[in-house]
């Protein structure tokens, strides 16, 4: 009986198939001749449509018209802001209401050679048009100059980094050099060589430092919000263990603003001249009779040779007048200055001069007048220094030279109030060492 049923349900699922193909064989036949009798055009006019729909859909996800362009444009001499985007062939209408929109928000003057504006374009009536203008204005600050579709009009957003002062104290010991002993403990270069010209009155690192001495630089430091260090400050507190001598010397303003370097007695560290005017030199020949080493025989050498890279700064010993700068004889590319009417000191076979040291500019103390080099008669990258008073070159390192200031006892009440903050804050202050 179960036999007899399961043979009628195959039968009728086998007559269902047989209609359900000849139904559809019916209906491919019927439309073909649907198309046959006149209806081609139709379906032509359907495909194109949806070809359409399907470019526009396209264009609209794909097409550049609707996307904005982004470019980074590199300034160049010359260049200002409008006329760049002038240059971007955008309206002299829409410049001129950008330009007014940023007046006493952002200095587009600033805008300076070499830095880039990142620009990210957008199409109207199919010119360009901007929507959105990103660039640098200094160091702690970028500016924003977008267009806001909500009010129909240009906005200017300026974003300032917030920067918290640390008072960094750091702490070393001497193994090789001054240089490679404080980069060990995380010190900017700049403060390092800083550090040298405070001390540089009193020590010459190059023969003067021995091994295991110690030192301490207690500076300011610019921390941004994510801890990193911007950029430095002062150098408040200087501390140097030489060959068992200690020096400790405090950063004071006076009264009349005038600012250097003391120490606990009031002190000024400061000299007529440095000991020597450059850092990272050796001494190759010193002042004295010595076979000349281009021109063959024993001549007198009046001054002091320092061999060093080229290119290696070098600065004024002292305050004063620069006398010459300029190409003289055997000397090369020389530098002459008057610190008064006792001592001048002269550089030469320089490489190049100091931005703007030229005769009868003012200098200061520590300032870089010139480069190493090997101009004039020279055998190699060397830096010659003299020492004249009244005129007559002497030997410079000898030379007693007169001590610094010191301060007078209104002076010292000030002073000491300033050097007892300096040590509250190096004692709470963060540690590298």
């Amino acid at each position: 009986m179960k036999k007899n049923h399961h043979k009628i349900d195959q039968n009728y699922l086998l007559i269902f198939l047989i209609f359900f193909f000849s139904a559809l064989l019916f209906f491919v036949f019927s439309s073909k001749d649907f198309v046959s009798k006149g209806h081609q055009n139709e379906r032509e006019e359907s495909t194109k449509a949806s070809k359409k729909e399907l470019k526009d859909a396209y264009s609209f996800f794909f097409n550049t018209n609707f996307i904005p362009n982004k470019k980074i444009i590199k300034v160049v001499a010359g260049d200002s802001l409008q006329k760049i985007l002038l240059k971007e062939k955008i309206s002299k209408l829409e410049v001129n209401k950008i330009y007014q929109k940023t007046k006493g928000i952002v200095d587009l003057t600033k805008i300076k050679q070499g830095q880039t504006i990142a620009v990210i374009f957008r199409i109207k009536q199919n010119k360009p048009s901007i929507s959105r203008i990103t660039f640098q204005v200094d160091e702690l600050s970028s500016a924003y100059i977008y267009y806001d579709n909500k009010a129909n009009d240009y906005e200017v957003r300026l974003n300032k980094k917030n920067l918290e002062k640390i008072n960094f104290l750091a702490k070393g010991v001497i193994a090789n050099s001054l240089f490679t002993s404080a980069q060990k403990i995380d010190v900017d270069a700049e403060v390092i060589v800083e550090f040298a010209r405070i001390f540089g009155f009193e020590i010459d690192f190059q023969r003067d430092m021995r091994k295991n001495d110690e030192f301490q630089i207690f500076y300011e430091r610019f921390e941004d919000d994510e801890g990193e260090n911007f950029k430095n400050g002062n150098i408040l507190f200087a501390y140097l263990k030489n060959s068992g001598r200690k020096i400790k010397l405090y950063r004071y303003k006076d009264s009349k603003n005038n600012i250097g370097y003391f120490t606990s007695d009031g002190k000024s560290i400061e000299k007529a001249l440095m000991k020597t005017p450059i850092n990272g030199a050796r001494l190759s020949s010193g002042y004295g009779m010595r076979k000349h080493p281009i021109l063959g025989y024993n001549k007198l050498h009046q001054g002091t040779d320092f061999a060093a890279r080229r290119g290696t700064p070098v600065m004024a010993s002292g305050s004063g007048t620069v006398e010459r700068a300029s190409w003289f004889g055997a000397y090369g590319k020389y530098v002459r200055i008057r610190h008064n009417s006792t001592y001048k000191t002269a550089y030469a076979h320089l490489s190049k001069f100091g931005r703007n040291i030229k005769a009868g500019k003012k200098v200061r103390q520590g300032q870089i007048i010139g480069y190493v080099g090997s101009t004039g008669r020279s055998t190699g990258p060397h830096l010659h220094y003299e020492v004249l008073v009244n005129n007559k070159r002497i030997n410079s390192q000898r030379l007693k030279l007169p001590s610094g200031k010191r301060l007078s006892k209104n002076e010292m009440k000030n002073f000491n109030l300033e050097k007892q903050r300096i040590d509250q804050l190096a004692e709470i202050s963060k540690t590298n060492k």
